[in-house]
């Protein structure tokens, strides 16, 4: 019964991981509509034609922001220039 428990649980922790990986990947942030909710705001859409990343950075006109985490529907940034953190919101 041990066995079968502990396999159960490797195999929920590794896709627990893979989504993680996946939701925080450049590919998924970028395909998305983020709306702007609330905190620093570099850009009140950040649209798939208008976002850049580059090495977990979005690059917006004329600020710059690190990829903080994706949860999916929302996305934490931090403002490199203030530390300052914004949140935005997925409209897909």
């Amino acid at each position: 019964m041990k066995k079968v428990y502990y396999k159960f649980l490797i195999i929920l922790i590794i896709i627990g991981t893979g989504l993680s990986l996946f939701l925080n990947s450049n590919y998924f942030i970028k395909s998305q509509n983020w709306k702007y909710s609330e905190g620093t705001n570099i850009g009140d859409w950040l649209e798939q034609n208008s976002l850049e990343i580059q090495n977990r950075i979005i690059i917006s006109k004329n600020v710059k922001a690190k990829i903080y985490f994706c949860y999916g529907k929302k996305l934490v940034i931090e403002n490199i220039e203030t530390g300052e953190k914004g949140y935005y919101v997925n409209k897909d």
